[in-house]
Parts: structure tokens; C-alpha cells; sequence
């Protein structure tokens, strides 16, 4: 792990992107707070119960998905250095801490809900980054991926090197090149920044439930390009699961703000949603060439088609959230 030695004292590079992104987006929210006619004490408040309990079910999301390996391991929990976390995980933690900070401070949750979704979006990018600096958020081999022999891409490229350098790929730990996938969710997550930022000022909760549909829905498609430490159940992804999971309750919580529906719309949302599911599912199948009538289909089609499966988890929400959440003007 990347770490920088001031004396006997050890500071990893890591930790420290993401304390200094939790320190930006804390002050971002302490300045939306006095737009939004938001107490400081709140924010402040919102600090000292999301830090902690952030890192801990953080840690403790990892340690449950690695259950047989940490159970072999003394007092593993404890030992940070070593690495170990799950941003969902973490997304838990600070939501809990939202609630209890809503409780506290006599707010609607809500409100400190949407103060969080764009800060949050920048620690998320920022902590992208930062995989970089430990060799995590990599993707397949550059040189295997454009190899015609290897039936990876459409794209036979005899000398991909000029693509052997950052962002675009990093090396391994045999000096392989490896897509730099930590880069495109970084980018990813700054564009779901800009598109919450220049929402239309909506309900309550609107920001918030927007950020983690985009999110949610994405991330099940970069998950999928990442060859690192993945988290797994069997060869089920976890962060893929999860994210199929939080896009399911997103569905819900818009489907009951959405007030009145017909028979068939509150049907066919559940019915597109497993369909997009099934379309990504049935993608990840066909890169592990366990689906042998789809074993055609190279791994950037597959991508491609996974990809639009994650617009339609969008798309087959975003109707309802528009209803859930109207602009200030109609409500």
C-alpha cells in the first residue's frame, strides 16, 4: 500500500485522499447548509456520526463478504492498514448517520439528504482516484484485449502501446498493462455531479434519490470491467448485487411518492426492471462463456449491451422520480 513516512509516523496515501475529500465535502455542505437555510450545527452534527460509523460498516460490509478468509485472520477488523472496505458499505453508514442527525437536530431527512448527494458524488470520485495510488480499480490486459486471438474486442490492434500510459491504462504488479477502469468511474461520478447539480430544484429527497439511481445503475456495469480484488459470492459480484438491490428500493420509494397509478404502471416498472437485470445478468454470463449460444459475442459487445441495460434501470425509474418529486413550481 502506497504511504508516505513522516518520521515513525505512517500516512498512507489512501486514507488520506479520502480524508481530505470527506474534509471538501463536508465544507461544500456547510455552505449549501446556509443557502438552504440549514443549521451548521447540523452539519457538524452530521460529521461526528458519519466519519466513524462510515468507516465502520464500511469495513464491516467487506469483512461480511470476505466472511471465510476474515474468520481465519486474529482481530482483522481492527487492523486498518491492511485495506478492506465497501462503498456500500460506507453509503449505509452515512445514511444512518443522516437519520440519527435528522432525529437529533429536528430536521426532515430529506433535506440533509439532498445536502449530501452532490459532496458525496465528489467523494466517490476523489476515492476512484485514489485506487490508483493502491493498484485497485483496474481492468483486463490492454495488449490481451486488442490480441485478435484472444476474442476480447472487435478491434485487432497489433501495437496498442500508445495506450500505456495514464488514464488511460497502469501497470500490474508484472508490469502489465491493465485498463485504468478507477479513472472511468471517477468520470463517471463527476458527470452524475454536474447532473444533479443542474437538476431543477424538485421536492425534498429529489438530489439524493437521484444520485444513487445514477450511481447504483452504473456501477453495476463497472464492476463487471474491474479484475481486481473484487468482492464475490460464488461468482456472484456482490457490488453488482447490492446495486440491483438499491435500484429496486429507489423504485419503490418513487413508485409510493408517486401518488395514484394505474394497474399497469405500477406493474411494468417491476417488469422493465427485470428485464434490464436479466440483460446485465445475462451479459455477465456470456463473458464467462457459461451461456453457450451467446458465446459469439465478443467482451465490448457485451459491455455495450450491459451498458444499455443500466440506461434502462435509469429510465425505467427516472418517469416515477419525476412524478415522486415534482418541481417546486407544480407542487
Amino acid at each position: 500500500m502506497s504511504s508516505i513516512q513522516l518520521g515513525s509516523v505512517t500516512i498512507y496515501t489512501y486514507g488520506l485522499a479520502l480524508a481530505l475529500a470527506c474534509a471538501a465535502a463536508l465544507l461544500w455542505m456547510s455552505l449549501s447548509a446556509r443557502k438552504n437555510a440549514i443549521p451548521a450545527r447540523a452539519v457538524s452534527t452530521f460529521a461526528v456520526i458519519a466519519l466513524p460509523l462510515g468507516v465502520l460498516c464500511s469495513r464491516a460490509g467487506w469483512c461480511l463478504a470476505r466472511l471465510d478468509w476474515v474468520s481465519q485472520q486474529e482481530h482483522f477488523f481492527f487492523q486498518f492498514q491492511r485495506g478492506g472496505g465497501m462503498l456500500y458499505g460506507a453509503l449505509l453508514g452515512v445514511l444512518l448517520a443522516l437519520w440519527v442527525t435528522a432525529r437529533i437536530q429536528k430536521l426532515p431527512f430529506a433535506r440533509l439528504a439532498d445536502l449530501t448527494a452532490a459532496p458525496g458524488l465528489l467523494v466517490i470520485a476523489i476515492g476512484r482516484l485514489a485506487e490508483g495510488l493502491v493498484g485497485e480499480g483496474y481492468g483486463r490486459n490492454v495488449y490481451e484485449w486488442f490480441d485478435p486471438w484472444g476474442e476480447q474486442s472487435l478491434i485487432a490492434w497489433e501495437d496498442p502501446s500508445p495506450l500505456f500510459r495514464f488514464p488511460f491504462a497502469v501497470p500490474d504488479h508484472y508490469e502489465e498493462y491493465n485498463f485504468a477502469i478507477f479513472v472511468l468511474e471517477a468520470f463517471a461520478a463527476i458527470l452524475m455531479l454536474v447532473l444533479v447539480l443542474c437538476s431543477r430544484r424538485r421536492k425534498a429527497g429529489a438530489k439524493a434519490v437521484l444520485a444513487l439511481l445514477l450511481y447504483a445503475s452504473m456501477q453495476a456495469v463497472f464492476e463487471s470491467m474491474r479484475q481486481d480484488s473484487v468482492l464475490r459470492f460464488g461468482f456472484v459480484r456482490v457490488n453488482q448485487l447490492l446495486s440491483g438491490v438499491l435500484v429496486l428500493i429507489l423504485l419503490i420509494i418513487c413508485m409510493r411518492g408517486a401518488g395514484k397509478l394505474k394497474p399497469v404502471q405500477r406493474t411494468m416498472p417491476f417488469v422493465e426492471l427485470i428485464v434490464c437485470c436479466g440483460i446485465i445478468m445475462a451479459m455477465e454470463f456470456a463473458l464467462e462463456k457459461k451461456i453457450d449460444f451467446l458465446t459469439w459475442m465478443r467482451m465490448d459487445v457485451c459491455y455495450m449491451v450491459m451498458a444499455l441495460g443500466a440506461l434502462g434501470l435509469i429510465f425505467t425509474v427516472l418517469p416515477l422520480w419525476r412524478k415522486a418529486f415534482p418541481t417546486i413550481k407544480e407542487s
